[in-house]
C-alpha cells in the first residue's frame, strides 16, 4: 500500500511559484504612463492635480516644502525683473521712454537684491516685493516676459503677496499648482483612477534631465506627451537661442520615432491654453512660424500696437467672432503641427486641449485617458 507524499521543499516551492504568478498578475493590470515633454510644459502640474484628485493630496510637510517654493519663486523672479530693466532699456527705440524705478522702489530693489534666495516670506519682504510689483517699470518687464523667463504664475503670487508673507501662511492647493518648480530626476506615484490602477512617471524636462528618461521605456502603456500652446514666443530656460515650441516639436518627433515607443500610443497634451488664448491676441504665431501661418489677424497689422512712449501691447483683433475664429485657427494649426511629426501611420495620437490647473478639466481629460487606456489593453488581448 502506497501513499502519496508530498515533500516540504516541494510545497514551498509550489507557493513561492503562486506568490510570483500573482506578482505578475497584479503587474499586468497596472497601466504605466510616462509624462513627457519639455520642462515649463506643465508636467508636474498635471502629477500634482492626480494627487489631489485620485490621491492623498498634500500634508502638512508638503505643505511647508511648497511654502518654501513659492518663497524661492517671488524672491528670485522679483529680482530678475529688476535686474531686466537696464537690458530692456537697451533694446528700446530712442523714441521710447526709458524704463525707471521711482525712489521707494529702488530702496526696495536694494533690499530684495541682498536677500537669500532660500530666504522664506515673512511681512517685511513682502512689503518690499509689492512696492516692485506696483511699479509701472515691473509691469513693463513682466509684459515682456517671455524674453526674460519670468513665469507666468509670478503675477499670481505678486499680486496676492501680503497673503504670502503672513507668517501663519500654509499654500492652498491652488498655490501648489502654480508654484514654478523645475523637476529633476524621476518622480513615480500610483493612483486608482476609476478602478483602474495607473502608474505615473513624472520626469524632469530639461535638456540635462532627458538623458535620465530612458529607463523608464520599458512596458509602457502609454506615453502621454505635454506641450505648452503658449511658449511659441519664448526661448528656453537653458537656451536662450531655441524658440522653445520649436524644441518640444523636436521632442515630440523624437520620441513618436523612437524604437522603444514604435507600438506605444501616444495621447498628447496642448496645455496652457487658457495662457494662449490670451497671449494670441497680442503676439502672433509668425514670431515662431513665419509666413507657415497663413491666416492674418481679422485687423490689418503685422503685430500688436504699441503705445507712443512705451512698448505696452495692445489686442490685434477686434470682434468677438473675428477672434474666437482666429483663436481656433491658431490652435488647431499648432496641433497639426504637432501631429505631423509623428511618422508611423499605424499608431494612434490622441489629442487633448489641457488647462493643467483647472482641476475639472484635468478631472475630465483623465477620464478620457483611463477610457483610452482600458481600451488599448483590450485590444492588445484581442478582447476589441
Amino acid at each position: 500500500m502506497g501513499c502519496c507524499s508530498t515533500s516540504p521543499d516541494r510545497l514551498i516551492d509550489t507557493e513561492v511559484s503562486r506568490e510570483l504568478n500573482g506578482d505578475k498578475d497584479r503587474a499586468s493590470k497596472i497601466q504605466k504612463l510616462l509624462f513627457l515633454g519639455s520642462g515649463g510644459s506643465g508636467k508636474s502640474t498635471f502629477f500634482k492635480q492626480l494627487r489631489c484628485i485620485h490621491g492623498a493630496g498634500f500634508n502638512e510637510k508638503d505643505r511647508s516644502v511648497y511654502k518654501e517654493h513659492i518663497s524661492a519663486q517671488c524672491i528670485e523672479q522679483i529680482c530678475r525683473a529688476v535686474e531686466c530693466i537696464p537690458h530692456h532699456n537697451e533694446r528700446l527705440p530712442e523714441q521710447y521712454d526709458k524704463l525707471q524705478l521711482s525712489k521707494d522702489a529702488e530702496q526696495s530693489a536694494q533690499y530684495v537684491e541682498n536677500i537669500p534666495v532660500d530666504h522664506l516670506m515673512n511681512p517685511e519682504v513682502a512689503s518690499h516685493i509689492d512696492v516692485l510689483w506696483r511699479e509701472d517699470a515691473i509691469q513693463q518687464i513682466f509684459q515682456n516676459r517671455a524674453i526674460y523667463h519670468i513665469d507666468d504664475s509670478s503675477a499670481y503670487f505678486f499680486d496676492d503677496i501680503q497673503r504670502i508673507g503672513e507668517a501663519q501662511f500654509q499654500p492652498s492647493d491652488m498655490d501648489i499648482m502654480l508654484v514654478r518648480y523645475r523637476t529633476t530626476g524621476v518622480v513615480e506615484s500610483r493612483f486608482n483612477i476609476r478602478g483602474s490602477m495607473f502608474q505615473i512617471f513624472d520626469v524632469g524636462g530639461q535638456q540635462s534631465e532627458r538623458k535620465k528618461w530612458i529607463h523608464c521605456f520599458e512596458n509602457v502603456t502609454a506615453v502621454i506627451f505635454v506641450a505648452s500652446l503658449s511658449c511659441y514666443d519664448e526661448t528656453m530656460f537653458e537656451d536662450d537661442t531655441t524658440n522653445a515650441m520649436i524644441d518640444s516639436l523636436e521632442l515630440f518627433r523624437e520620441i513618436c520615432n523612437l524604437q522603444w515607443f514604435v507600438a506605444t500610443p501616444i495621447i498628447l497634451f496642448l496645455n496652457k491654453t487658457d495662457l494662449f488664448e490670451k497671449k494670441i491676441q497680442l503676439i502672433p504665431l509668425s514670431v515662431c512660424f513665419g509666413d507657415e501661418f497663413p491666416k492674418e489677424p481679422p485687423r490689418s497689422m503685422s503685430g500688436a500696437e504699441l503705445s507712443t512712449t512705451t512698448m505696452e501691447q495692445q489686442p490685434m483683433i477686434d470682434g468677438d467672432e473675428a477672434r474666437t475664429q482666429y483663436i481656433a485657427d491658431a490652435r488647431n494649426f499648432i496641433k497639426k503641427k504637432f501631429m505631423d511629426n509623428n511618422l508611423n501611420g499605424k499608431r494612434a495620437v490622441y489629442a487633448h486641449i489641457t488647462i493643467a490647473t483647472n482641476k475639472d478639466n484635468v478631472d475630465q481629460v483623465f477620464n478620457d485617458v483611463q477610457q483610452i487606456v482600458v481600451n488599448i489593453g483590450l485590444a492588445r488581448n484581442n478582447l476589441i
